[in-house]
């Protein structure tokens, strides 16, 4: 009976993990991003060979930048407490090929002949791989649907455990703890159905030279994990309330 009054103390941890989300990475993007997202800032007019060195250097700053990030993203990864093995997968696949892929361009920048050449490396940096953009959010999206997906199973255990509990007393569950159990199921229930197949919409979403497209397909996700939080913490506060009124 008492083990079954502890998992609502238990319950949406997993939840609340959400707003910091990503902090393995966080760091590492925000430095890397403080580089220039744009194309190059023109180089000093002082001779072909400094100015090509020049656009080489602010090129190759904002690709070493991405590929930080991206390690640090692998970490991330790893770290993850949520992620289930077919997201793990998906997440470090994409990973590992943005950092094979802005590897290999990184070496074709530096062997450019011209500014024009290297300017034209940086379009596709951006456009094709959109660290910053996509893979940093994919996978902060990913492991907050998965850490969401958790605490909702958890906190459905948790209403199974309570509702037992409160149909066991003396003339079974006061008034009180019957709107709560309710409102508890309804929560969860909803938290689970604001996620549902989110996590396979953002990871279809695609680079492109198109940022404002990206972002709109992202947001719709990022709204339905402040939705599901929002429910995940109403669930644990009606978990507690009623972990308190049994213990009474």
């Amino acid at each position: 009976m008492k083990s079954a009054l502890r998992i609502g103390a238990i319950t949406t941890g997993a939840a609340l993990l959400l707003a910091p989300a990503g902090a393995a990475y966080a760091s590492a993007a925000s430095a890397a991003s403080s580089t220039p997202t744009g194309t190059s800032s023109s180089a000093p007019s002082t001779g072909g060979s400094a100015r090509l060195t020049a656009v080489k250097a602010i090129a190759n700053a904002r690709i070493q930048g991405r590929l930080a990030t991206l390690h640090a993203l692998s970490l991330a990864v790893s770290d993850s407490k949520y992620l289930t093995s077919d997201e793990r997968s998906a997440l470090n696949k994409q990973i590992n090929a943005d950092l094979s892929g802005l590897t290999t361009l990184s070496s074709k920048m530096s062997a450019e002949s011209t500014a024009a050449a290297v300017r034209a490396d940086e379009t596709v940096m951006v456009d094709d791989y959109r660290v910053y953009v996509l893979m940093a959010p994919q996978t902060r999206l990913t492991d907050a649907l998965a850490a969401e997906s958790d605490a909702a199973a958890t906190l459905q255990k948790a209403y199974t455990a309570l509702s037992d509990l409160a149909n066991k007393q003396s003339g079974g569950a006061t008034p009180t703890q019957q709107s709560e159990l309710a409102d508890l199921q309804t929560q969860v229930t909803a938290a689970q159905a604001a996620i549902a197949n989110e996590v396979d919409t953002e990871l279809a979403i695609q680079p492109g030279p198109d940022e404002t497209a990206i972002r709109n397909a992202l947001q719709p996700v990022k709204s339905a994990v402040k939705s599901a939080h929002q429910d995940l913490v109403k669930a644990r506060s009606d978990a507690k309330e009623l972990r308190a009124s049994l213990k009474s």
